[in-house]
């Protein structure tokens, strides 16, 4: 949403704060060195409105000028064997559906590159990664051959590199205007109608609907459920040959094509509103209850002599300590990433 409310994927200015949580961490993915840094990092506001129009969520407060992706940024989820499973899966599902077989592949937010060097192996391609917060080498791999990967955020600037599939994971949501950003995709794809797009995008129905209150973080400023994901491609000129659920709900998927940039008739499929409105109109009491009921939990187990750990310091971690503002009553995380032992967790200081 801009500062008059408008809403980014459909301009209406009928859009309503339904939930709000303030002092935030601005960065999930910046663990941090000391304790005392860790607690007094860079902290934003939760505000998140509701388009009563195209069902797109966005947290009003969000600056983006707060935001810096370095190489300090690690949220990388490719140390779990279960995602290292689901990475494959997809990549291998792309590979055929699409054939996929030396050929050329962007990946827009690529990271570490983990996902863009699966699928360039499996199908023995080509790859080219864009992330401003890439780090390192690939030391003994030969696939890391085919692939170049570029310190910068993709832009039309990097109009003359074309590809079969243009891939872009768990970034839209990071990005407070998606319409801009699509539009600028669509130019610079150009005339290549046979160019794959595939985005995903964390799943705001799962939110809502399992009050899976965690997975609200301040570099998330637009939310998406299928609807609204359907609607902002079709507007923006892509053509959608596949929308649903992956990763266990957790996450929506987006196979798209080069359209002709009208409204898709095909819409209607994925119109989730009344449910999503629902859902939106008693999120903020369901929220209270859920933190309430940590409270207690938590104050009974500290009665009881019972010491508490987090597993997890990715996202959930983070926003679960801070939602709850914990710092001394649980004093540790553990998480599988070797990269963040030793480190301490944005906002609340847990080792």
């Amino acid at each position: 949403m801009s500062k008059e409310n408008v809403c980014p994927v459909c301009a209406s200015t009928d859009v309503s704060m339904f939930f709000e949580v303030l002092d935030m961490p601005v960065h999930i993915g910046v663990q941090w060195s000391n304790q005392d840094a860790a607690r007094h990092c860079p902290k934003g506001d939760i505000k998140l409105a509701f388009c009563s129009s195209c069902g797109f969520i966005a947290n009003l407060a969000f600056d983006p000028a707060r935001l810096e992706y370095s190489q300090a940024y690690d949220n990388s989820l490719h140390f779990s064997p279960f995602f290292q499973e689901y990475a494959r899966s997809l990549a291998t599902r792309l590979i055929e559906r699409y054939d996929l077989r030396n050929k050329d592949i962007i990946e827009i937010g690529c990271g570490r590159g983990d996902f863009l060097l699966l699928i360039c192996e499996l199908g023995n391609n080509r790859g080219v990664g864009f992330d401003p917060s890439y780090e390192g080498e690939h030391p003994g791999s030969e696939v890391a051959k085919q692939v170049t990967f570029i310190r910068d955020f993709y832009s039309e600037n990097y109009a003359s590199y074309q590809a079969d599939l243009i891939c872009c994971r768990q970034v839209l949501e990071h990005i407070h205007n998606p319409t801009d950003f699509l539009t600028m995709l669509r130019r610079t794809v150009g005339d290549q109608s046979n160019t794959v797009v595939y985005f995903e995008v964390p799943n705001v129905s799962l939110i809502l609907r399992d009050l899976s209150i965690w997975d609200i973080i301040y570099e998330h400023c637009s939310y998406f459920s299928h609807g609204s994901f359907a609607h902002v491609f079709a507007s923006c000129g892509f053509n959608i040959c596949d929308l649903a659920e992956t990763y266990e709900g957790q996450f929506l998927g987006i196979e798209a094509r080069l359209g002709n940039g009208s409204t898709d008739p095909g819409l209607d499929q994925w119109d989730d509103f009344k449910g999503m409105a629902d859902a939106v109109a008693t999120f903020a009491d369901h929220y209270r209850s859920r933190i309430g009921a940590w409270q207690s939990r938590l104050k009974q187990m500290e009665q009881a002599g019972q010491r508490a750990v987090v597993w997890g310091a990715g996202a959930r971690g983070v926003s679960f300590l801070n939602m709850l503002k914990i710092q001394d009553q649980i004093k540790y995380v553990v998480d599988i990433n070797p990269r963040k032992q030793g480190m301490y967790m944005a906002g609340t200081g847990q080792q």
